[in-house]
């Protein structure tokens, strides 16, 4: 699997039918499929990330009736049901990669107010092991939970942008969301 940009991870999370908080791709001057949007799938606050280029502009704690104002720095994003809507049920969050050669790579924190962002910014867990390295493993909260989840999905080599909640959410209901997936960006 090479996915090379933002857009690659959006077709292919919807192409292995990941889970994901309700989202669209928009360009600048769609007000009017931003207004379908947010009646469709209604929340207290919404995520808007820049999809034109890595490291963009992203708000995750936007306001419903703050969004349309939000928007007009934003050439090519995303917006969807942000994950603050359910802090008080996130467990885990952060990105984490297994290899085909059993090295896993991961970058984490159980901070239920962070982002994936503030979970590179600040982790708690910042690992470089591999898969029989229980002593280090078994200190992740719901390790298994996401191992399984990852090689059920063949998200093998593959940077992994999740979170994970003790309820069931998003667009499948299940508890692990899937933000993005990387392998050459």
């Amino acid at each position: 699997m090479k996915i090379e940009n933002k857009l690659q991870s959006i077709k292919v999370i919807n192409n292995l039918g990941l889970n994901k908080f309700p989202e669209q791709l928009f360009r600048r001057g769609e007000e009017t499929k931003v207004k379908k949007f947010l009646k469709q799938y209604p929340a207290q606050y919404y995520a808007i990330r820049d999809k034109s280029k890595a490291s963009g502009i992203f708000k995750l704690k936007v306001d419903s009736n703050k969004v349309l104002e939000e928007i007009k720095d934003y050439d090519l994003f995303t917006i969807n049901v942000s994950s603050i809507n359910y802090m008080e049920n996130q467990l885990l969050v952060g990105e984490i990669e297994f290899l085909s050669n059993n090295e896993i790579y991961a970058t984490l924190t159980t901070d239920p107010q962070a982002s994936v962002r503030d979970a590179l910014k600040c982790p708690e867990f910042n690992i470089k092991t591999d898969i029989f390295d229980n002593d280090v493993l078994n200190q992740i909260p719901h390790f298994n939970f996401i191992y399984s989840y990852v090689v059920s999905h063949n998200l093998i080599d593959v940077i992994v942008e999740f979170a994970l909640f003790n309820k069931e959410v998003g667009i499948k209901s299940e508890k692990i969301i899937i933000y993005e997936l990387r392998t050459h960006y």
